[in-house]
Parts: C-alpha cells; sequence; structure tokens
C-alpha cells in the first residue's frame, strides 16, 4: 500500500548499496516537520488576552484615584493663594488712590463672588470662586468671620492701612476669618479634609492657614 504523506513531510534521498553489487541505489525517505518551541509561544489565547486587559485597567485605576485626588487638593491651595493675593489689592489701592477700598464677599447667580470697590487701577474689580470651592466651615462674625451687612460680608482697608468693619466705622481688633474648602470635603468624597483660612489682620495683611479640620489646628 502506497503511504500517503503529511503536508509537512518532504521527501529526502538516501543512499543504499543494494544486494552486494556495489552500485549505489537511492530511495526516497520520509522526514516530519516539528514547529519550534519559540513558534508556538508567540500566540496568545483569549482568555489570556482577556486577563491582561483585566489587570492593565487595575492598574489603571489604582493610579488615577490618587492623581485625582491630589489634582482636586492642589486646585483648592491654588484658590486660596488666589484670594488673598486678589485681597491684598485693596491695601495697594488704597494708598495709591488715596481712598477706602471695600472688599464685598457675595452670592450671585448661585456664584460667589469678591469685590474691590472702588476698583482697581489696573486689576480685575471681581474675583469668582470656582464651582468647587464651600464656605460651609467659614466663622460667623462671633468666631472671628467677616462682618455681615445684609447678605453679603465685607471689610475695608482705609487710607493708611488698618482693616474696618464697615458696618461699626471701626478698626477691628482681632483677624479675619473666610475659610474655605472642597465640596468633596465636606461630603465626605474626599479626604483628608483640608481648610484654608484667609486671614486678614487689624493692620491689613493677608495671609493663608492651612488646617486639618479633623485633628484640630
Amino acid at each position: 500500500m502506497e503511504q500517503v504523506r503529511s503536508r509537512h513531510e518532504s521527501p529526502v534521498m538516501t543512499r543504499d548499496r543494494g544486494g552486494g553489487t556495489g552500485v549505489a541505489l537511492t530511495r526516497p525517505a520520509m522526514s516530519v516537520y516539528v514547529p519550534s518551541r519559540r513558534s508556538r509561544d508567540l500566540g496568545f489565547s483569549l482568555l489570556e488576552a482577556l486577563i491582561v486587559l483585566a489587570i492593565l485597567g487595575l492598574l489603571a485605576a489604582i493610579v488615577t484615584v490618587p492623581i485625582n485626588s491630589y489634582w482636586q487638593r492642589s486646585r483648592l491651595e491654588t484658590t486660596a493663594g488666589d484670594i488673598r493675593n486678589f485681597m491684598q489689592q485693596a491695601f495697594t489701592e488704597a494708598v495709591n488712590q488715596h481712598t477706602s477700598v471695600t472688599v464685598t464677599l457675595s452670592q450671585v447667580s448661585g456664584n460667589w463672588r469678591l469685590q474691590l470697590a472702588p476698583s482697581p487701577l489696573h486689576a480685575p474689580a471681581t474675583y469668582t470662586l470656582p464651582d468647587f470651592v464651600s464656605l460651609a466651615l467659614n466663622p460667623t462674625p462671633a468666631a472671628g468671620g467677616w462682618p455681615i451687612s445684609g447678605s453679603t460680608r465685607t471689610l475695608a482697608c482705609d487710607t493708611i492701612g488698618r482693616t474696618i468693619d464697615p458696618v461699626t466705622g471701626q478698626q477691628v481688633t482681632s483677624m479675619q476669618t473666610l475659610s474655605i474648602t472642597h465640596v468633596r470635603m465636606v461630603d465626605g468624597s474626599l479626604t483628608p479634609n483640608t481648610r484654608y483660612d484667609v486671614q486678614v489682620y487689624p493692620l491689613w495683611n493677608v495671609s493663608i492657614r492651612k488646617t486639618r479640620p479633623d485633628v484640630g489646628p
């Protein structure tokens, strides 16, 4: 019976000395192709690919959460610095314009806004707090917060740099504090809870103090 060759088989001619005649005879011999281990290892099964994708997704989630938290805390710190710089302009404008400058904090269309009056000569007159800023931890006037006049909070810097309570017209005798935090820190979805106190001294100078309400100053 004729032998059926595999598609991976190729004939190899071998030499044979038949019958002791001294004449070299040739006859075909069969060889079988066997794939190398390297070529077998190059392929991936569907299950292996899914496992790799799942691991990559998990690693991405682990890395993304801390980065997003850091970014949100950084935004809050930057906003505190912006508020400080904006409010410090009150002293500069009071001296340059030879008039008392009032800083007003009010809520307009749902957004908190700081405004200088009269308007600065070479700077914006208004600063709108970003949406992620919360004033939930802002102290009351009795606890060191800004004086309240109607629905607004106000402070004033006179021409010699004193911090004035516009309600009484007198110089304040203690620091006046505007506290901000992140809305996600208020609802507990962003930790640790951090508060920035923007403080104005009786002689107008603005500083920032970072505190952790859950552990104290």
